[in-house]
């Protein structure tokens, strides 16, 4: 059995943790139990690890065998957090107690922060949440711990925690209330930000900025486009009745603030907008009630806590400035933006995957089919990364990570492993540096991962138009070959010209059809580790805009598990702010879903907010 998963890696196949878990648990005994007490430092969740003896393997079988649990382990912890984990195994088995010994050794837990890399890094996302949620703790009760255990003497807990909830009225409950309101929703990815705006129950303005956070290297470069972005909105806002200014001012602020939302306009011209609106009016310019975002990070408690993430890469390579101190700023970007709020608003922030799934349930539930949404909503934002969301049935966000982008799924594909992150043909996390992770299989990179092996090995006319064309550069003594992100940045783009493809070239097609089988595999480890019983999933993002493409990756899905994807596009346009977005002469629900979500989501904190 081993030695079948070892053939299929060294022919640059992938091999699945889901299939060598099915394996395994099939026949072989459970050798390491694990007891992992989640970020509340109460909650549990044990799972069983079956493994073959290790002592019965090779050097390649008991590498894979290590890879496994590692993953298994890894897993659990990007998905649900961790207080503290206990392992629990025969430790008068030598070969056993070896290979959990590695395990641990991965984790680098006794290491400092910043000399932790690969697994490592996952304990110090841990060590931040936990510092977050138990700040009247000791700083060393405070850190992630890995303990070991004899496997005679595991006491596992009596319940497990669930991520379920009783169904309520509170997706209907928080389109309702907004006729004297102004709320601001956010959406922060990793190419763009997008802004709306919801004034007295109607969505008046839309705005989309291009940036590239993972290159940034000082936090200011991330923080300003953010506040600038939600003050230019404010200052639309103030315009709808801008009390006190004459007509020639107000015609020529409002030609201003028009300017500045284009998609093109720099953070200077919008800066400039903002300013002259908020100089005009004075103490007559009236705050947001709310505002709503998702931020591409964990985000708990309203607050950025993780900083293992893509988008904080820039600031973690500049030696410069101390990172730590750096997050911490980014940590409060809540605080920041609650200075555009009028005395007792609320900013309510999240991850950008559990905002997918709060705008999903919320349309859901103004929808015929009310009961799609009845027991929570588990969705994606299928982008430059995987964005990965659970809304539980009373709306709220379980306070775990979720960070499903860096599962490790693919325990083979070994020609992929051989270059390095950044090159586009490469299974490496470019975040990490651990293979097999969904950034590499399900999202923009995996596109372009698998579009440039299937090309190049069948349509070399393709590949000669795309480099034509600037999507793809060769560079460097070893030829890396990358998408370029400057000076200018060809992601979109590209991504966009193989969208196209895919009606024509059956190799294309075929790419995203793999990405459905990716993104089944994601279902499946996804319910093993939450077991919510939800067997859809909605899928947000560039990936559902050409219904080809969707339809694909649908096909590709069904090869593999019975999981039901749904496009959170035009056709989940059932709110009042919804539909007028669905509306639009130039923007899509696709492309501005979420950022309308983010308006809801601020009006819930307004509601919590009001009821005390």
């Amino acid at each position: 059995m081993i030695s079948q998963f070892i053939e299929a890696a060294e022919l640059g196949r992938p091999v699945f943790v889901t299939d060598v878990r099915r394996a395994l648990q099939a026949e072989s005994d459970t050798l390491v139990e694990g007891i992992l007490v989640l970020p509340d430092g109460e909650s549990t969740r044990r799972f069983s690890v079956a493994l073959p003896d290790p002592g019965e393997l090779d050097d390649r079988g008991r590498e894979l065998v290590l890879d496994y649990l590692t993953a298994e382990i890894y897993n659990h912890l990007a998905t649900l957090g961790g207080y503290s984990l206990t392992l629990c195994f025969d430790r008068g088995r030598s070969r056993v107690a070896e290979l959990v010994a590695q395990v641990v050794e991965a984790f680098q837990i006794d290491r400092p922060r910043a000399e932790r890399t690969e697994y490592g890094r996952i304990v110090n996302m841990l060590d931040r949440i936990n510092e977050a949620l138990h700040p009247h703790l000791e700083p060393d009760e405070r850190r992630f711990t890995i303990a070991l255990c004899d496997l005679d003497k595991c006491t596992p807990p009596l319940a497990s925690v669930t991520f379920s909830a009783q169904p309520s009225g509170v997706f209907r409950e928080v389109t309702s209330g907004l006729s004297d309101s102004i709320i601001c929703g956010l959406d922060i990815g990793g190419t763009d930000v997008k802004g709306a705006l919801e004034v007295d129950g109607r969505l008046v303005a839309l705005k989309e900025y291009d940036w590239n956070p993972a290159s940034y290297a000082d936090v200011e470069q991330i923080i300003i486009p953010i506040v600038t972005i939600a003050r230019l909105l404010r200052a639309r806002a103030a315009l709808e009745a801008p009390a006190g200014l004459d007509a020639a001012t107000s015609d020529r602020l409002s030609k201003a603030v028009a300017a500045a939302l284009d998609p093109h306009a720099t953070v200077e011209s919008m800066e400039r907008a903002a300013d002259d609106v908020e100089t005009a009016l004075g103490e007559r310019l009236r705050s947001f009630d709310a505002i709503g975002l998702c931020f591409p990070d964990v985000v708990i408690r309203n607050r950025i806590v993780g900083g293992e993430v893509p988008k904080t890469r820039g600031m973690r390579r500049n030696t410069q400035r101390d990172f730590e101190e750096q997050f911490a700023k980014l940590s409060a970007l809540d605080a920041e933006l609650r200075t555009l709020c009028r005395a007792g608003g609320v900013v309510m922030n999240t991850n950008d995957g559990p905002m997918a799934a709060f705008t999903a349930a919320v349309e859901l539930a103004a929808s015929a089919t009310p009961d799609l949404c009845a027991h929570g909503v588990f969705a994606h934002s299928l982008g430059t990364d995987l964005g990965t969301g659970l809304v539980c049935a009373d709306g709220t966000i379980p306070e775990i990570p979720l960070e499903v982008y860096n599962l490790i799924l693919d325990l083979g594909s070994d020609s992929a492993r051989d270059f390095p992150p950044e090159d586009l043909r490469s299974l490496a996390n470019t975040n990490t540096g651990i293979s097999g992770t969904p950034q590499k299989l399900a999202s923009q990179a995996g596109t372009f991962r698998l579009a440039d092996a299937a090309l190049c090995e069948s349509r070399p006319d393709l590949v000669e138009e795309i480099e034509r064309r600037g999507f793809v550069v060769e560079e460097g003594a070893r030829l890396m070959r990358r998408v370029p992100e400057s000076p200018v940045d060809m992601r979109k783009p590209y991504l966009a010209y193989l969208m196209g493809l895919a009606e024509t070239s059956e190799e294309v097609a075929e790419v995203f059809r793999t990405i459905g089988e990716y993104m089944a595999v994601v279902y499946a480890e996804t319910e093993y580790l939450l077991g919510t019983g939800l067997r859809q999933r909605f899928l947000f993002g560039r990936f559902v805009k050409v219904a080809r493409c969707f339809e694909l990756i649908k096909e590709g899905a069904a090869r593999r598990e019975a999981v039901e994807l749904i496009a959170a596009d035009s056709e989940m346009a059932y709110t009042p702010l919804m539909k007028e977005l669905d509306g639009d002469p130039h923007y899509t629900v696709a492309q501005f879903g979420q950022a309308v979500g983010a308006i809801y989501f601020g009006n819930l904190g307004r509601m919590r907010a009001a009821a005390g």
